[in-house]
């Protein structure tokens, strides 16, 4: 073995998940962001976890509102992936720059991106500072699939997407 930096361990555990984080902004419209790290933490209760780096418009739409919807796209969704990772909500409506049909979410305000394989509707109800991310704790209040939309994935780290393959 050698010896690595924490930033590269994701090219050794592709493919890793990628999804958007979608809360509601002050005027009632969507805010999307590209998020990596996120996991299921409890199935009984269900509870998921995800952190957010400090600078994110995002921590300050969930400091006013507690709730939030993970969004697993499918593969139409790619190129959005990467223009909301890239771009700040707080500066620009992204569902209209990225062109992102959005879906309501049944049981919140906040609408999500259709096309998705997942959502998961749930409130936070712990954050922990982790130096330059807070984590954030969260009850899972809804939980809606279609299987018949294919997840995306990152590979190689976060360098590229895809759908996920059986080898």
């Amino acid at each position: 073995m050698k010896k690595i930096e924490i930033a590269s361990a994701p090219v050794y555990t592709s493919p890793n998940p990628i999804t958007f984080i979608c809360t509601e902004k002050p005027d009632g419209t969507a805010n999307l962001a590209t998020l990596a790290f996120w996991t299921y933490a409890s199935t009984s209760p269900g509870k998921i976890i995800f952190s957010l780096n400090k600078g994110a418009y995002t921590l300050e739409l969930l400091a006013a509102n507690k709730e939030v919807v993970v969004a697993v796209p499918g593969m139409e969704l790619v190129n959005a992936l990467i223009g909301c990772g890239t771009s700040s909500g707080r500066d620009v409506d992204k569902t209209e720059k990225f062109g992102i049909p959005m879906q309501k979410v049944e049981g919140t305000e906040i609408q999500a991106p259709k096309n998705c394989r997942l959502l998961i509707h749930a409130s936070v109800s712990q954050t922990v500072d982790a130096d330059d991310h807070i984590i954030h704790v969260c009850d899972v209040k809804n939980v809606f699939a279609d299987e018949n939309v294919e997840a995306v994935f990152a590979w190689n780290g976060y360098a590229e997407f895809a759908e996920a393959q059986k080898k």
